[in-house]
């Protein structure tokens, strides 16, 4: 490829996927999928967890309460899931069509949580100083939706 240029996620027939992560990218991966699956019970990281769980109504909280009652146990698992998935498989130089799929939920879940403690908004990335703590959060951000877009390319392309 012209300038060393590597696509993060290349297809491999119709169900394996190549992935073409250096060691720090996917240790990236990994620790940002164990953040979010230690702060998945954790009472204090709730309010940055509340795009992973939607409303169901609005206006009326009690019918919300009695669906978040009836769901939330099961969004739980679904997300522990996927990122314990993602965790197992991260070192792998190769994936299933099931593993591409957790890698696209489990990172895109990360990016909700990050986007919630980022305040991203339609605005776009605000100007940041270089030595500004936000800094290292929004290239994490950044540096996972490019993952997110190179696994959905890599699945469209095998349609």
């Amino acid at each position: 490829m012209a300038f060393g240029f590597r696509r993060p996620f290349q297809p491999k027939g119709e169900n394996r996927f190549i992935i073409n992560l250096g060691e720090r990218e996917r240790a990236v991966v990994r620790a940002v999928c164990e953040d979010l699956l230690s702060a998945l019970d954790d009472p204090v990281a709730q309010p940055l967890l509340r795009r992973l769980y939607p409303v169901a109504h609005a206006e009326d909280a009690e019918i919300d309460a009695a669906y978040q009652e009836m769901v939330h146990g099961d969004l739980v698992t679904s997300r522990r899931t996927v990122l314990e998935r993602v965790v197992a498989t991260v070192d792998d130089t190769d994936l299933d069509r099931e593993a591409i799929d957790a890698w696209m939920i489990g990172l895109n879940t990360v990016r909700l949580v990050l986007g919630t403690r980022l305040d991203v908004s339609e605005d776009g990335q605000p100007e940041l100083e270089p030595d500004d703590p936000e800094v290292v959060a929004w290239a994490v951000y950044e540096f996972l939706g490019g993952i997110v877009e190179s696994i959905v390319r890599s699945l469209m392309s095998t349609l």
